[in-house]
């Protein structure tokens, strides 16, 4: 009976010592094939400049990118980029052009934690700012935790650092409006259904 007892006390403290589901940031390459949103929709930018066109210090990432718009970052086009999200996110996916090896991304989330990426942290096949190469990256978070904020940074400072094709795993405001008029249309054929099975059920 005691052996049970100590056995019992023994399972509890190790419950009690094992550690909780961590909330955190996975990320990896590639997106989830999610609707493109344009960046300012996104939220509230400070820093960097869109652009619609090649610049001098920059050039649209390779692959074509949506409205035409490209967000860069670096000496001539202001850095670091800070894009605090309308919404926060469990989802992030964009776009990463012309990779360099100084190319800086933090995210920030709703717990205060900081996650920051290089490109060779993510193991891209090309680091060396190509402007014939660009990489898919994609962020989820999990377990309660949310990403708030993403800034685009350059170290030591130099250009440029170019990003596009943002999602964020949820659909377009248009595509919620058709969601939101399928249900509700769904709901009145119920209730039209149930309707017509009391009279002549």
């Amino acid at each position: 009976m005691r052996m049970t007892a100590l056995s019992s006390a023994a399972i509890a403290l190790s419950m009690l010592a094992a550690p909780a589901a961590q909330a955190t940031v996975i990320a990896s390459l590639g997106n989830n094939g999610s609707p493109f949103v344009s960046i300012d929709s996104l939220g509230t930018r400070s820093g960097g400049m869109i652009y619609t066109a090649d610049q001098p210090f920059a050039d649209i990432p390779a692959g074509g990118v949506f409205n035409n718009q490209f967000l860069a970052v670096g000496k001539t086009a202001g850095t670091p980029s800070t894009i605090t999200f309308a919404t926060a996110l469990n989802y992030l996916s964009f776009l990463w052009g012309s990779p360099d090896t100084y190319n800086v991304l933090t995210l920030t989330t709703n717990l205060g934690n900081t996650f920051t990426y290089t490109p060779q942290d993510l193991s891209f096949a090309v680091t060396d700012g190509s402007q014939a190469f660009s990489q898919y990256v994609q962020f989820q978070a999990s377990d309660g935790e949310f990403i708030t904020a993403a800034k685009f940074d350059v170290s030591p400072l130099k250009d440029a650092f170019e990003v596009a094709n943002f999602s964020t795993g949820l659909p377009e405001p248009a595509t919620w409006a058709l969601m939101i008029m399928g249900i509700g249309f769904a709901g009145a054929a119920m209730r039209r259904r149930q309707k017509v099975s009391l009279n002549y059920g």
